[in-house]
């Protein structure tokens, strides 16, 4: 996936959730996308998940007041490598 395809996924998670829609409605979610035969595609497929989902809880955060927050945990409570 290029940044480019990331930023996407990020700004379609985020505009999900001006929309309305709910974090399970994630699109990475419906089971035509999960690859089930190719765990090969599974980084890729995970790595898409996260960054609609990642959009959709930063617009999340901004639109319940709670940026900051949003921030802190994503930089400060994520568990260590190797951990």
């Amino acid at each position: 996936m290029t940044i480019e395809e990331l930023m996407d996924l990020q700004e379609a998670g985020s505009r999900a959730r001006v929309l309305g829609l709910k974090l399970h409605e994630n699109p990475y979610l419906e089971a035509h996308r999960i690859p089930i035969a190719d765990t090969s595609a599974l980084g890729d497929w995970l790595a898409r998940h996260d960054a609609w989902k990642f959009g959709w809880e930063a617009e999340h955060a901004s639109r319940e007041g709670q940026i900051a927050t949003h921030v802190k945990e994503l930089f400060f409570k994520r568990p260590a490598l190797g951990s």
